[in-house]
């Protein structure tokens, strides 16, 4: 058998709960799979202070890949925590592993989270009711960053209609927005923004958030909760749901990713 080197792959933080939390993730499907899993992110991460990542600097994408083709391993698997088809996922870790790698390493690239299995869909079900929402609650959000790929946010749209129906509400009772996107008409398909649709709540504002780690954004005081204390009307109560990577579904999901790509 090909000797592989199975990395699961983040976008990266600046913040260290990220790679901290990535870190547990990677542990759960190693043992789950029975091989060891590294984590790895595409960019930022390696620049976090080791001190605050239990003395062990975290890794970005090219480093492994130019580590790996140093090394007897001829297979780097990866294993995409991403939701959609990023662009981090579809063109950068291509990119860098063409430059990088040497001899015969060859790459292999895992299916993303969301599929037609419906366990992503499942997932933030479990993390919408574990907020106490009740459909007579109020109205739902799911929120996620925005992206530059359309191909992303058409995700986002097919899990909240997944949701919707599911749950049997309508769109003005779960809807979903990002927390921004760039500026010009080419990246309209990200509306709408969670700041101008938190206004249009009708009871309590439940933010499910479409996030997979804590960061800058979307951990503890980070730009998803500013944005809801200076847009949200004074009457409005608003909570948000935990993050897709603390339900501890997710590190089935990541394995059955994997044994997927190692079907094809």
């Amino acid at each position: 058998m090909a000797k592989s080197r199975i990395i699961l792959v983040d976008n990266g933080s600046l913040e260290a709960e990220s790679t901290l939390q990535c870190r547990r993730l990677a542990h759960a499907v190693s043992s789950l799979i029975h091989q060891e899993v590294e984590a790895v992110s595409v960019l930022h991460s390696n620049k976090v202070d080791a001190q605050q990542l239990h003395h062990l600097p975290a890794k970005i994408f090219a480093e492994v890949v130019k580590e790996t083709a140093q090394s007897d391993v001829i297979q780097l698997v990866v294993l995409p925590l991403f939701i959609g088809p990023s662009r981090a996922i579809t063109e950068y870790i291509p990119e860098q592993f063409k430059i990088h790698a040497r001899g015969n390493l060859q790459l292999k690239i895992a299916p993303t989270l969301y599929g037609t299995d419906g366990i992503l869909r499942k997932i933030l079900i479990d993390q919408l009711f574990e907020t106490g929402w009740e459909p007579s609650s109020g109205t739902v959000f799911l929120c996620d960053h925005g992206s530059p790929a359309p191909e992303v946010t058409a995700v986002r749209d097919a899990l909240a209609r997944e949701i919707r129906e599911d749950l049997e509400l309508s769109p003005l009772q779960f809807i979903a927005c990002s927390m921004e996107r760039r500026e010009g008409p080419e990246y309209a398909f990200n509306e709408p923004l969670l700041e101008t649709v938190l206004p249009r709540a009708q009871g309590e504002a439940t933010l499910l958030m479409q996030f997979l780690l804590p960061g800058r954004h979307a951990g503890p005081g980070g730009d998803v909760e500013e944005i809801c204390a200076k847009f949200a009307p004074p009457h409005l109560k608003w909570k948000r749901s935990k993050l897709i990577g603390e339900h501890p579904a997710l590190p089935a999901l990541i394995a059955q990713r994997y044994r997927e790509a190692s079907l094809s």
